[in-house]
């Protein structure tokens, strides 16, 4: 009884040692950009992964994780227009990170703006992604913005 309570009390404390640094990481990965008209985008890294048991091993000495990375653009009265995601599988530690894929997510959350130009790739320990947004207006186009995001990981399994 004493050997399951120690388990049970070993594993809630892992899972919330996880929590915390899954939100101190999600508050630290926040980036926000201004621009002259009042207009913001704002940038999340945010964890794909689920976590599971097999996930908790002291023995391994790599790790495969899946990150995304989204920046939306929003209006100066603070209405997301659209946004570009990129979304990656790496492999971290001994020494050494890579990007094992790479895809690109890029939907518009208003009726005016149109997303073209799609892309991802990956490159070493990187992966990236870009789209681009149109504003209409009667039919023709009068904004033009093109995002790219990039997602990075270092060997010890920081990203940024």
């Amino acid at each position: 009884m004493k050997k399951i309570f120690r388990i049970l009390l070993s594993l809630t404390l892992s899972l919330s040692l996880c929590n915390a640094q899954i939100l101190l990481a999600s508050n630290s990965n926040t980036q926000v950009e201004y621009f002259e008209d009042g207009s913001y985008c704002i940038t999340v890294i945010e964890d794909c992964s689920n976590l599971n048991l097999s996930d908790i091993s002291t023995a391994s000495t790599s790790k495969t994780v899946s990150k995304s990375k989204k920046t939306s653009y929003y209006s100066s009265s603070n209405a997301e227009l659209w946004y570009v995601k990129v979304t990656g599988s790496f492999t971290y530690g001994n020494g050494s990170a890579v990007c094992n894929s790479s895809s690109v997510t890029a939907e518009s959350k208003n009726s005016n703006w149109k997303i073209s130009n799609k892309s991802s790739g990956k490159s070493g320990n990187t992966a990236t992604a870009s789209a681009t947004g149109k504003r209409y207006v009667n039919g023709n186009a009068v904004d033009v913005i093109t995002k790219s995001v990039t997602l990075t990981c270092s060997s010890t399994g920081n990203f940024t």
